[in-house]
């Protein structure tokens, strides 16, 4: 993973079919070609040739890959999944919530997040969110205040979580027994493909995926597509105050729309995007008051 070039789809065709860094070490471009194709592939076997150690890993950090009988269950039923995922601290269990949303949210959003994690304490059930300024702070901050584990999923590495306001707030998930979980190698700082690949990551974790608030575009909304890609519930409160007057929830107006919306909101292409455009509204929980959280295990 640490080769340029490589990335998670590779390294595992490569594992699977040279088993060790030695066999992989002594492979022709030839052998390699067999396995991952003729894309850059000169410059991939030069730096598997001058490859020695594996990357540092921190102390405190745990490398898990996709052949280690730790390996999430959650991980292995979705669609390209990582090979490798970075931890500190517990991983999420599968039947966690997933909380998400707005870095800007309204008093509306606040108070969704404080209803669906006071509920999610009734169930016993953690919370998976971003560390993200706005609704993912304000989740981990709620699961803690009700005495739940909660897990940040990553766009960075774990031994440099992002942004840096919320490092304290990294510290007190950990110290509370959560966790810190990235596919990115350690010391990686975060970049925009990251921040949207980590966000299938916390659907994957999730039983259900609450969009506390979200405008349009926004990168929540590429959660909101994970979570319909991976048969996730999609839990969207309405706002009683029209979107024009809350731009914040712009995005909560189109994901329960009774017509439906335009997959392209959410940025859905081929069968996904012909799901989306199906259904009616696309959220499969719509809640219209704070006390309907409970919807969400019904």
């Amino acid at each position: 993973m640490s080769i340029p070039h490589i990335g998670s789809i590779r390294a595992v065709k490569l594992a699977k079919h040279f088993h060790e860094w030695a066999n992989l070490a002594e492979a022709s471009q030839l052998d390699l070609q067999q396995v991952i194709g003729r894309k850059h592939l000169e410059q991939i076997h030069l730096n598997i040739s001058e490859s020695a150690d594996d990357p540092k890993i921190p102390k405190g950090t745990n490398a898990i890959g996709c052949f280690d009988a730790l390996w999430p269950q959650w991980l292995k039923t979705i669609p390209n999944p990582p090979a490798v995922v970075f931890i500190r601290g517990t991983i999420p269990p599968g039947d966690s919530l997933g909380v998400v949303g707005t870095r800007t949210p309204t008093r509306f959003g606040l108070r969704v997040v404080e209803s669906v994690v006071h509920e999610a304490a009734k169930h016993n059930v953690g919370i998976v969110s971003g560390l993200a300024l706005g609704i993912d702070e304000a989740a981990h901050r709620e699961a803690l205040k009700q005495g739940l584990l909660t897990w940040a999923i990553l766009g960075s590495g774990v031994d440099i979580p992002s942004p840096n306001e919320n490092l304290k707030l990294s510290d007190e998930i950990l110290e509370a027994g959560g966790g810190l979980l990235s596919e990115q190698l350690p010391g990686t700082l975060p970049f925009p493909g990251s921040l949207v690949a980590r966000n299938r990551l916390q659907s994957a974790a999730s039983f259900a995926v609450v969009v506390a608030q979200c405008g349009i575009p926004s990168g929540t909304l590429h959660t909101a597509r994970f979570a319909i890609e991976q048969g996730r519930r999609l839990v969207v409160p309405r706002p009683k105050t029209p979107w024009d007057l809350e731009p914040q929830s712009k995005g909560n107006m189109a994901l329960t729309d009774q017509n439906g919306c335009d997959a392209s909101i959410l940025k859905a292409t081929g069968t996904i995007a012909r799901i989306i455009s199906q259904k009616k509204p696309i959220a499969d929980v719509v809640i219209r008051e704070s006390t309907e959280a409970f919807k969400i295990w019904v």
